[in-house]
């Protein structure tokens, strides 16, 4: 494990003993009911909530491992990231974000021979597990757009000369994990009213706005958050636009754009989840 730069179970100072929260259940929040006037209750949606993690580790005799552990897991210091890679789990190298909410370290026998032993409560308000790789893949359009000018037609003809070009139909890409994910589009201009459809459900994104070349349009799904170059252009999506996750699985995206550049497409990025 890593977290804050320290390095956690690998050779060397720090002997991580027992981590736990990784594998457990997060807790639910639900909206039960209890029935008037008859045995049981109504089941309502249910919620995960928060993940809780315990660290247990001993730094042995190093003071300056020492310093950077405490200054690493120190209370109230915000969120960092912690990654892991542990055979089975979130494909073998994952991470989180979690901030610490506990710490002790006895300063006793044990701490005035060289070992300081930490027990360290970490809270990840996302209990989601995410992959440490981050996926990419190209989104490409169904069909060209437009036509090709044939006429007035001047021999000897062709139709490669004349500009057409072939465009290879969008590919299926492949969502591994066991929960859906939020996907971040990036689609660099040029490109008017940019449109990203989930085939898979049928859902889309559409943004009202012309790109300009060598502009990039950013939409994250996570953070519902549409940015031309840094600033918001959230106003100009379309009422009809839905923010879609990647459900685990075989997924088709396709581009559309009013253009129709025969370059025009988006670059997707994810990172696989589990629970």
């Amino acid at each position: 494990m890593e977290y804050g730069g320290v390095l956690l179970g690998a050779p060397g100072s720090v002997v991580l003993h027992e981590p736990s929260g990784l594998l457990d259940s997060p807790e639910v929040r639900s909206s039960d009911r209890t029935l008037l006037q008859r045995h049981g209750a109504s089941a309502g949606t249910d919620y995960l909530g928060a993940r809780v993690l315990h660290l247990g580790f001993t730094v042995l005799d190093d003071p300056g491992t020492l310093a950077e552990v405490l200054a690493a897991f120190q209370p109230a210091a915000g969120d960092k990231v912690l990654r892991f890679a542990v055979p089975g789990l979130a494909g073998g190298s994952g991470r989180l974000t979690a901030r610490v909410r506990k710490r002790s370290a006895p300063v006793g026998s044990v701490y005035a021979a060289g070992a300081v032993r930490f027990d360290v409560e970490l809270y990840a308000a996302d209990p989601v597990l995410y992959a440490d790789q981050e996926a990419t893949a190209r989104v490409l359009p169904l069909a060209p757009r437009g036509s090709v000018k044939i006429f007035p037609m001047r021999f000897p003809w062709g139709v490669m000369k004349s500009g057409a070009v072939y465009i290879a139909p969008p590919v299926d890409i492949t969502v591994d994990g066991n929960t859906p994910t939020w996907p971040t589009f990036t689609i660099a201009g040029p490109a008017v009213n940019p449109t990203v459809i989930n085939r898979r459900t049928g859902e889309r994104i559409t943004v009202q706005l012309n790109v300009p070349t060598n502009e990039v349009l950013t939409i994250d799904t996570r953070a519902r958050s549409v940015l031309l170059n840094g600033a918001s252009r959230y106003g100009a999506l379309t009422p009809e636009s839905t923010w879609f996750a990647l459900t685990p699985g075989t997924v088709r995206l396709e581009f559309d754009d009013l253009l129709g550049d025969k370059n025009r497409g988006a670059d997707v990025r994810w990172r696989s989840a589990w629970i």
